[in-house]
């Protein structure tokens, strides 16, 4: 029997790649209170001279970062609430630890595992292409991270090639590997930074926990945005291990650094944390 097609609504009429906050869900209640008390206690510690950016600049970065790695990790697991606000927790703590947090990179990266996932039930309308494609370009060259435009092809190219296929998205996989090689050639593509043994081993503990946790994942029980049809399992796994290798390559191109300057590791970090977080509690209690 096929699906009918959802009745679209909302945003969802313009864009495959939006997802609006419904307050109707308690998990996004409690983030629409937790933000601004982030942003609060920013700019409170701004006031005490823990943050030494203006009150105002410091609030607004508290509320981006939370809001980016909540929504990132729910991307990198659907079927896992409390992962998202881990991530909340982990991204605001290295953001005060850091000094600074960029949302550009992790925008990005929600972007591209939204699309390889399907977490909205539709695939990406031409217009989503576009604007993926152009925030890749910019990101890649703004941010000298030319090794990003090979991740959004692998991102494109999965898209175009698991369940329900979007084949144009080949074409777009092209443009992106186009684009990198265009600035290989001009001597801008992204450096490989030195990392310590400890880099290494961390990377590797993170990597292993990602693997164990997409070789147990069950098939998702989440429901896709427009409709009560279930997420993809094969999808799902897929984005989780498109975001762990966006973190690898920007861990890579930035040194130790990128561990705390985005919510990227935030993120991918509170994927593990929380399963085993949730597997002790169910033990003890």
């Amino acid at each position: 029997m096929v699906n009918p097609e959802p009745q679209l609504t909302g945003v969802y009429r313009f864009s495959s790649i939006a997802r609006p906050v419904d307050p109707a869900f308690p998990t996004n209640r409690a983030l629409l209170i937790l933000l601004p008390l982030l942003a609060a206690t920013n700019a409170l510690l701004t006031a005490a001279g823990v943050i030494t950016t203006s009150w105002y600049a410091a609030a607004i970065s508290a509320a981006l970062t939370g809001f980016i790695a909540w929504a990132l990790a729910r991307e990198l697991a659907p079927d896992d609430n409390a992962a998202a606000f881990v991530a909340l927790g982990l991204a605001w703590a290295a953001s005060i630890y850091s000094g600074t947090s960029s949302v550009l990179l992790p925008a990005v990266a929600l972007l591209l595992v939204r699309i390889v996932n399907r977490s909205t039930g539709l695939p990406a309308r031409p217009f989503d292409t576009l604007a993926i494609l152009g925030l890749c370009i910019w990101a890649a060259i703004d941010r000298e991270q030319s090794l990003i435009l090979l991740l959004a092809a692998v991102a494109f190219s999965l898209d175009a090639a698991l369940v329900d296929p979007l084949r144009r998205h080949f074409l777009a996989a092209g443009v992106c590997a186009a684009v990198f090689a265009g600035l290989l050639v001009n001597g801008t593509a992204t450096t490989v930074s030195d990392l310590a043994t400890r880099d290494w081993l961390l990377l590797l503990l993170a990597s292993g926990a990602i693997a164990l946790i997409m070789s147990g994942n069950r098939e998702p029980v989440s429901p896709c945005d427009v409709s009560s049809r279930r997420l993809d399992g094969a999808r799902v796994n897929a984005g989780l291990a498109l975001g762990l290798l966006i973190a690898v390559a920007m861990l890579i191109a930035n040194g130790p650094s990128a561990w705390f300057d985005t919510a990227l590791w935030s993120c991918v970090v509170a994927v593990p944390v929380s399963r085993a977080a949730r597997s002790i509690l169910r033990r003890v209690f």
